[in-house]
């Protein structure tokens, strides 16, 4: 967890400290001729986040990389009849493939509460709540996109090797409500985002070294919190 925390903070202050210099160098018009506006563009910003997110394994990465590159073309290169306002529905295109990567070998039920040993709960503008009965739970996919979901796993029993839940929040946010006696090991890449263990320190203490759920995937722009069953 320690390392995947460090990468994301070191992206983090990396791309802020460049944009920051930069800002200031322009407010006092020190900026050299040679060096590129759209250097320091928001398509930039995209492409260094799916730089970062590549460079930790997340293959989320690719989505920011080919939005990025796409619309950053126009400013390398002459492209007269290349307009924004044509090509902005290839963004929806890039996330409706990756969704659908990420539910392709994934135990689905598509309605009602969740009680297999592997969930894969996707909210796309909009939100829901379910609640897991599994008894012997092995994790699954979050994806929550421009939306969030609240997932209730007070009544379930995790499996005898642990649990691991891959995360894809982007401008949305998930609510995970755990029993008392699961530790949970956040391994997340977060960047512009965050992650929050809500429970009390008196609940925390109660937790299962041998029950772990690890949280995995990448946070970008949105956010994941984690609350105690009987708070």
């Amino acid at each position: 967890m320690g390392n995947t925390d460090n990468n994301s903070k070191t992206w983090v202050g990396i791309v802020l400290v460049v944009l920051g210099g930069y800002f200031l160098l322009r407010n006092l018009d020190l900026i050299p001729y040679f060096i590129p506006y759209y250097f320091f563009g928001w398509e930039m910003i995209l492409i260094l986040i799916g730089g970062a997110m590549l460079t930790t394994g997340r293959k989320e990465g690719f989505i920011f990389l080919i939005i990025g590159g796409i619309f950053i073309l126009p400013d390398i290169f002459y492209l007269p009849h290349f307009r924004i306002r044509d090509w902005w529905p290839i963004v929806l295109i890039i996330i409706g493939v990756s969704i659908f990567l990420r539910r392709r070998d994934s135990v689905l039920r598509e309605a009602g509460d969740i009680d297999e040993d592997f969930i894969d709960d996707t909210s796309i503008f909009g939100g829901s709540e379910k609640s897991c009965s599994s008894k012997n739970f092995k994790g699954g996919k979050i994806t929550s996109i421009f939306g969030g979901s609240t997932i209730n796993f007070s009544d379930a029993k995790m499996a005898e090797e642990g649990a691991v839940i891959d995360l894809f929040c982007l401008f949305g946010g998930n609510e995970l409500i755990v029993p008392p006696d699961w530790t949970v090991v956040n391994e997340s890449f977060v960047i512009f985002g965050g992650y929050a263990d809500k429970r009390s320190k008196s609940t925390t203490e109660k937790n299962d070294p041998k029950k772990i759920l690890r949280i995995k995937g990448s946070i970008v722009f949105g956010g994941s919190e984690i609350k105690g069953a009987y708070a």
